[in-house]
């Protein structure tokens, strides 16, 4: 979670097999790069192409994330992966099932659930966030195997609306 232009960005990854495929990919050109540097003794054309392939690649792959609007019925979702629809309305969101590492997120847009996976403080201010945001009409559901940070989470929550 990154405050930048006074909107809170929400940091995700997707899918374990896209994350592993994507990031694999992404480092080969630095060791190619760094591979060609030990090769010659000067700096060649080809060794710099492909550190800048690996710091473009390295720049997409990190720039994934949610933004919710106050104002508007809107999650902004920032991803370079084709297909992913940038704008989805709050409202439209039915379930969320929150695991220990991820969110599976059912909508109109995404009727069989979207999986992101998230670090766990970030997952909780985005829950919190998005929870209570006035758009919001869906439910949140604990899944699987729920450890001990989310039963604190949960107690929390409880003694706050006993307060």
């Amino acid at each position: 979670m990154i405050k930048v232009f006074g909107k809170l960005r929400y940091h995700w990854q997707p899918e374990l097999s896209f994350f592993v495929i994507y990031w694999s990919l992404a480092f080969i050109p630095i060791f190619i790069s760094m591979a060609l540097l030990l090769e010659n003794t000067k700096i060649s054309k080809s060794s710099l192409t492909f550190f800048f392939v690996f710091i473009v690649l390295f720049g997409i792959g990190i720039h994934r994330y949610f933004v919710i609007s106050d104002d508007k019925d809107e999650l902004l979702v920032y991803s370079s992966i084709p297909g992913l629809p940038r704008k989805h309305p709050i409202s439209g969101i039915t379930r969320i099932d929150i695991s220990k590492h991820a969110l599976k997120i059912f909508s109109t847009n995404w009727p069989n659930g979207k999986i992101f996976y998230m670090k766990k403080w970030t997952k909780k201010y985005f829950l919190d966030a998005l929870v209570s945001n006035k758009y919001f009409k869906g439910e949140a559901e604990l899944i699987g195997n729920v450890n001990d940070y989310f039963d604190i989470y949960k107690d929390e929550k409880d003694r706050k609306k006993r307060l």
